[in-house]
């Protein structure tokens, strides 16, 4: 990790670039510590739409539309190809209205994937440390708003609480979640190129911090996500060979030390907040429960005799019935319109909704950047790639666990995967000379 890459005179401009684009890719985490929390702003949308128009204005570069840098031009073309067809049918096969929200939800998507292709590529490395710096920040704000929370106890899912009446109870743990796996893949990409001891000793605890919040949130999509991720390492980076040189780089000096300090520190806090691991350890059992619930509605079979019917698996399993009725009806064709149907189930509710077409936008745009992230997975290019190879594996889960295919939590993301990911970036050339080969529009 580069600390110097947060000095405002030296690199202002990236830095501002970089916060904007971080609080659009996980903004939420830190608008429900501002909003719900310190109570900072109306507790509705409005305070989360001033919040991303914020990140907006950070992203403005001083001459717009001057200087346009090349995306991926395969997910661009898929990726608007699926939103300008639902918003097609937003405007003319709608049943359910044209709230404001869905209209402000179509302006910050195609606003922020504007401003991205505004963005040189040069920003990559300020980038990945501005994403782990907020995420590490907010991990610190949802232990503050637990402890100040009256209403939460250990043993129930780590959340902050909503304020505005009739919101859901709880708060949403998959932002949580969401969060910690940013932290955790932030900062173990950071940590392999580090040479500084301190720093790498605050980034080993980010990670463990991080995987606590994790268990905490008791989100399984995002346990699914970490799977996949920890999998996807061992079957195209891990080699036989890294763990003699592993072995052999442990007695050095310096990581000799830092590895000392590792188990001096771990002792201590297991001495002193021993009950912490027993909390964790009874988070885990909980987990184990969830899912044979899971597994016992989705198949019926009773696996015991204390199974109980997971309800958000009983959805997803009568939404997989109103896919194959679409299937067997003239709705294959068009499908049933704009959010017609809520399967929970993004994948399958964009041929629902938005028939043949639209399915095949949302399912290829997903292809193409499985293949992308593969790839990138096997190349490591850069450190920003990288982190958005291995995020899209975590966000890929919830293509068939929970949200809508077009959700924000989705696109945001997505817009700085199609500008980041899969495009060329040349290692010989300076800095200077790559931004010139982006495409210059008068």
């Amino acid at each position: 990790m580069n600390w110097s890459l947060f000095s405002i005179s030296n690199n202002f401009t990236n830095l501002r670039y970089s916060l904007g684009i971080a609080m659009m890719f996980n903004g939420f985490p830190l608008i429900f510590f501002f909003r719900d929390t310190l109570g900072i702003g109306p507790a509705s949308s409005v305070f989360t739409a001033a919040f991303f128009t914020l990140a907006l204005l950070l992203m403005t570069p001083v001459h717009l539309f001057k200087k346009l840098y090349k995306p991926n031009t395969i997910l661009l073309n898929l990726g608007l190809g699926f939103l300008l067809l639902t918003f097609y049918y937003f405007l003319f096969i709608n049943s359910v209205g044209k709230s404001v929200a869905d209209i402000g939800n179509y302006v910050f998507i195609f606003g922020f994937m504007v401003l991205l292709l505004h963005v040189p590529n040069d920003v990559k490395d300020t980038l990945i440390a501005v994403l782990f710096v907020l995420s590490f920040f907010a991990n610190i704000t949802l232990v503050y708003s637990l402890l100040t929370d009256p209403n939460w106890t250990p043993g129930m899912r780590a959340a902050v609480s909503f304020a505005n009446d009739g919101a859901q109870p709880g708060g949403n743990p998959h932002i949580t979640a969401r969060n910690g796996v940013i932290c955790i893949l932030t900062a173990t990409i950071m940590l392999v190129r580090t040479k500084g001891i301190f720093t790498k000793l605050f980034l080993f605890f980010s990670v463990l911090f991080s995987l606590a919040v994790v268990i905490l949130s008791l989100a399984k999509s995002s346990y699914l996500g970490l799977g996949l991720m920890i999998g996807a390492y061992l079957l195209f980076q891990f080699r036989v060979s890294s763990i003699f040189s592993a072995v052999g780089n442990a007695f050095k000096f310096r990581n000799m030390l830092i590895i000392i300090l590792i188990f001096a520190g771990i002792n201590y806090f297991l001495n002193r907040y021993g009950d912490i691991l027993n909390l964790l350890l009874g988070y885990w059992d909980v987990f184990e429960n969830r899912i044979m619930d899971v597994i016992f509605t989705s198949t019926g079979l009773k696996l015991s005799e204390t199974a109980d019917v997971d309800y958000s698996a009983m959805g997803r399993v009568s939404g997989f019935g109103e896919f194959i009725e679409t299937l067997f009806s003239w709705n294959v064709f068009l499908g049933r319109g704009y959010k017609s149907d809520y399967l929970d189930v993004p994948i399958l509710e964009s041929w629902v909704n938005h028939g043949f077409f639209g399915f095949v936008f949302f399912a290829g745009f997903n292809f193409f950047l499985l293949i992308f992230a593969i790839r990138e997975i096997k190349r490591n290019t850069n450190q920003l790639t990288i982190f958005l190879a291995y995020f899209f594996l975590s966000l890929m889960v919830l293509l068939i666990t929970g949200g809508r295919p077009y959700d924000i939590a989705f696109w945001f993301p997505y817009a700085v995967m199609i500008r980041f990911l899969g495009i060329r970036y040349p290692q010989s050339m300076k800095p200077a000379a790559v931004n010139r080969l982006a495409a210059s529009v008068s």
